[in-house]
């Protein structure tokens, strides 16, 4: 199909909410990455997005509104802590599931009883889905697998010809996909890390809140359960940033003949290799870590990376990149 290309102006709006309540597919941007727009409440149009990405049928979906009361339309519960987040949090890079209506198909949500709920803070995206007037379902904008999109134009690279139209907005300004909370049960758990941490959440809900390391051990939550974020060159991780090692570990693989690249937290500090910064901040290594992986896999055939951050919000990059590289830890 011939994909359009839209601006944020209320003609191209109007025609991007039309395009999903006729069941196509339209990309927008949200604070962390690029959304892949459809019709919640309609099958075809949701089943749709799984065949666009590649991606597989049994990764649940999150439903995406623009206003608080939608959530109560969407889940069958709302508990106490529930409430407490969406009264005091949202709207946020957060993501809570909760028990599902017979409204949401089982085609979103892989079969299970719960739905995972989100309104982006981001204007752009709320404005949207205003215009839209329906939930919209939005995995990430990208082929499944690969870096997420944090620019309209990596969308372009992966779903022109895909989808029926890209909304052209701003560069996300997180970069990572948003915390996945489970309030569904007795007890709440963060299924995936994002930049609002479990931390923030206790301080909101006064309780602990568990963070699932094992992504198998849950599978109620989109985006923890396969192989996400990889670059299309081979990508190793380091988390001590000791130079010696990672200068030994690149000229090794000078050796066997790559041309490799560091993604480091201090490039200066490696002579003459192929460097590149991955960033100075955690805010600033989240922004840029998706649109980096893309940027190296096109100029290096071999990228190892170094982060070594050890705060909340670090740990989240950190899951980000440990699939990225397939575990593969130097």
């Amino acid at each position: 199909m011939e994909t359009k290309y839209l601006q944020f102006n209320s003609a191209d709006l109007s025609l991007a909410g039309e395009l999903i309540r006729q069941g196509e597919l339209v990309a927008f941007p949200t604070e962390t990455v690029y959304g892949l727009g459809a019709n919640a409440l309609d099958v075809r149009a949701v089943s749709s997005t799984y065949v666009a990405k590649g991606r597989p049928s049994d990764n649940p979906l999150i439903v995406h509104v623009w206003d608080k009361s939608q959530i109560y339309e969407i889940a069958r519960e709302v508990s106490a802590d529930a409430e407490k987040i969406v009264d005091q949090v949202m709207p946020a890079s957060l993501t809570v599931v909760l028990p599902k209506r017979d409204t949401i198909s089982d085609v979103i949500t892989a079969g299970l009883d719960t739905v995972a709920i989100r309104m982006p803070s981001s204007v752009q995206a709320r404005e949207f889905l205003r215009y839209a007037q329906v939930p919209v379902t939005a995995p990430s904008a990208n082929l499944s697998g690969r870096p997420s999109p944090t620019s309209w134009q990596r969308v372009r690279d992966d779903m022109d010809g895909r989808v029926a139209a890209i909304l052209c907005g701003e560069d996300c300004n997180v970069g990572i996909e948003s915390t996945v909370l489970d309030l569904s049960g007795a007890h709440p758990l963060i299924l995936r890390p994002g930049v609002v941490t479990a931390q923030q959440i206790e301080q909101v809900l006064g309780k602990s809140v568990e963070v699932v390391t094992n992504p198998k051990s849950k599978v109620n939550s989109p985006g923890v359960r396969y192989r996400h974020y990889a670059p299309k060159v081979p990508m190793a991780l380091d988390l001590s940033g000791d130079v010696a090692k990672l200068t030994a570990y690149y000229d090794g693989l000078v050796k066997q003949g790559f041309t490799p690249v560091l993604l480091v937290e201090q490039p200066q500090s490696y002579g003459n290799r192929n460097v590149y910064p991955i960033g100075s901040t955690d805010e600033q290594v989240a922004q840029a870590l998706f649109e980096n992986l893309r940027i190296l896999e096109e100029k290096y055939d071999y990228i190892v990376a170094s982060f070594t951050s050890n705060t909340a919000f670090g740990q989240s990059i950190l899951n980000r990149l440990v699939r990225a590289a397939g575990n593969n830890i130097i």
